[in-house]
């Protein structure tokens, strides 16, 4: 749960401060004086960041409400302040603009819309890994297969001679959220590949585009990475969800995770205390003697010989072989 609340920062954020600044001018406590505002208010925003939490954690495809309800209490709010009847006039606004901004965004007017638009998104970072492995894990047919945060299942098109088309269902916030068609346009010795996106939402509506992916290897355990996407032919409330959600930037986060977990760091890179299996410095100064001297490793048993009388009676001694060598 903490990685997905963590990808959906950007949503929190903005719900928390649009509802507490619109609660703030709907001035739904007339009765109380300016200070107990003042710490209605500071305490507000996290209350609104545990509705939104709550709301991500049991009905995630409802995600796109938040910043329709944000949005909508902010301007109602916003408008009854104008107003000498604030809460009389900004409560009915911002039900009736949050109402509206749903249902053109995200249920049935939306896809009756005829407006379209594009949508770009980047991000970029170093991953722990070689160039080799991060390749094969983000361009696809490269390797065995992708590795991706949003990737529910993968599967190449036998009709394609060339094995460049694969299919994908792609999820959000743990729910199918798109079904994807991919196709290897270009790749080059630099690095950089291209790649055709053609891809269904849940309302079946289409868009296609481009995804570009460079990977730059700076040293054998470093790869720099940079992923840029564009789609065409989205529906606004779909643009302002995808946004919310940082998508490309929640599977950058999701490929170093992945890499430091299968090229943890070397020995060399930790405390000598560390590499030895000693107790850490710092941990040990608060140990009891007695007890510092538990953690230390065991030294092993001496080895015993045995059957001493059964080695021949000329065999080297210590002082043979100083007087051989002095010799």
């Amino acid at each position: 749960m903490l990685p997905v609340l963590s990808a959906q920062r950007r949503r929190i954020a903005f719900f928390s401060i649009t509802m507490s600044l619109g609660l703030l001018m709907i001035g739904l406590l007339p009765g109380l004086v300016w200070y107990t505002k003042a710490i209605s208010f500071i305490f507000a925003p996290f209350v609104m960041a545990g509705v939104a939490a709550a709301v991500l954690a049991w009905a995630p495809s409802k995600r796109g409400w938040l910043e329709c309800i944000g949005t909508g209490v902010l301007l109602g709010g916003g408008l009854g302040a104008l107003t000498r009847f604030d809460g009389l006039v900004g409560l009915p606004l911002a039900i009736a603009i949050s109402a509206a901004l749903v249902m053109v965004l995200h249920e049935a007017w939306a896809s009756k819309l005829p407006l379209q638009l594009s949508f770009v998104s980047s991000a970029a970072g170093h991953v722990r890994g070689d160039g080799a492995e991060l390749w094969a894990a983000v361009v696809p047919g490269a390797g065995d297969s992708l590795v991706s945060e949003r990737l529910i299942d993968i599967e190449a098109d036998p009709n394609d001679p060339g094995h460049n088309t694969f299919y994908c269902a792609l999820m959000a916030c743990g729910e199918l959220a798109e079904e994807v068609t991919l196709t290897l346009l270009e790749q080059d010795s630099s690095g950089t590949a291209r790649i055709h996106i053609e891809g269904e939402d849940a309302m079946g509506v289409m868009s296609s585009g481009i995804l570009t992916i460079k990977v730059t290897e700076m040293d054998p355990d470093t790869t720099h990475i940079e992923l840029h996407e564009t789609r065409e032919g989205m529906m606004a409330g779909e643009v302002i969800e995808r946004w919310f959600d940082d998508v490309l930037a929640g599977e950058l986060r999701h490929l170093q995770a992945h890499f430091l977990k299968v090229n943890p760091p070397e020995p060399a890179d930790r405390s000598a205390e560390a590499a030895a299996g000693l107790p850490e410095a710092k941990a040990a100064a608060n140990l009891a003697p007695a007890e510092a001297r538990a953690m230390l490793p065991k030294p092993k048993a001496p080895r015993q010989m045995k059957d001493l009388a059964k080695l021949p009676e000329d065999h080297l001694t210590l002082q043979a072989v100083r007087q051989a060598v002095s010799d």
